[in-house]
């Protein structure tokens, strides 16, 4: 691991991990450390950013000129909180190594806007492509944490209502089941350096207060059918408290029939790949991310 990584898993303990917080307090915390995130951006040469405000989408897009890909990347921060900020750097380097374009969506939290309220408008940024005139075979889907989910949901949305796939899909730790195991949870919360069960299980709770809803693929999508969906790479840290989300994500698009690329880390942390160009693990894994998309 290198020093960078425990830098940042030091500083993240510290910062952003809690316990026992009820749901109003935690949406305080985690839209305090979500929302001002203190990272320099550092965009690559001849990427530009630009403000989108329109019906269907309203966001940041970052392009190379006349770019061949367009990735829709939908950030995480617990359906609570987060910035498009924050993926700038990422959406930076993957335009310009993918020699593309990266639109970064706003979409409403809970718990004002609880499920299904953000699955919905991301399907919505789907549709504002397709309806741009963008090859969905160009078209690439990725999120992280949340934003995983909400890039799962979109998928079988997509299916659902028998539009054209895009030509894949990147998840880094996604979230994906309202009905986490307790004692699974419980045994990975101590090696996690950002999230801990308790965040998790609340974060439910306010995201899903109607519980019949936490069974709907589109609120769990580990427990969707993946007939017809795109090819996926998923990453995960061992780690973490979400390490199980991504391994049945992964169970239930295999049995499908799915292609997925699967790339576990020990000892990193949650969505550890957003984090460049900060992070050498982050800059090498981005690679495998690269390639996946321009070979899927």
């Amino acid at each position: 691991m290198s020093i960078q990584a425990k830098i940042i898993k030091a500083v993240t303990r510290r910062t952003i991990k809690r316990h026992g917080l009820n749901e109003q307090q935690l949406v305080r915390h985690l839209r305090k450390v979500f929302n001002d995130t203190p990272v320099l951006t550092l965009l690559p040469r001849k990427v530009t950013l630009n403000q989108i405000r329109e019906p269907q989408f309203e966001g940041d897009h970052l392009s190379v000129s006349n770019p061949s890909t367009t990735v829709l990347y939908l950030h995480g921060g617990a359906y609570i909180g987060g910035v498009t900020k924050t993926y700038h750097n990422l959406a930076g380097r993957l335009a310009k190594q993918l020699h593309g374009e990266v639109y970064l969506p706003r979409y409403p939290f809970a718990p004002e806007h609880p499920f299904p309220v953000a699955v919905n408008r991301v399907m919505e940024a789907y549709e504002y492509l397709l309806a741009k005139g963008k090859n969905p075979s160009d078209i690439v889907i990725a999120g992280d944490s949340a934003g995983g989910g909400l890039t799962l949901a979109t998928l079988l949305h997509i299916r659902d209502k028998g539009l054209p796939q895009p030509r894949c899909a990147v998840l880094f730790s996604p979230a994906s089941n309202a009905f986490p195991d307790d004692k699974v949870m419980a045994a990975l919360d101590p090696s996690d350096a950002m999230l801990s069960a308790d965040i998790i299980r609340t974060v439910i709770d306010v995201y899903l207060p109607n519980q019949e809803d936490r069974k709907h693929p589109y609120a769990s999508p580990c427990l969707g059918d993946y007939s017809g969906v795109c090819p996926l790479l998923i990453t995960a840290s061992t780690d973490e408290v979400l390490y199980p989300d991504g391994k049945q994500v992964r169970k239930a698009a295999e049995q499908a029939g799915v292609r997925v690329k699967w790339i576990e880390r020990p000892g990193l942390f949650h969505v550890w790949p957003i984090m460049v160009p900060f992070l050498p693990e982050a800059n090498r894994d981005l690679k495998s991310v690269v390639e996946f998309i321009r070979t899927a």
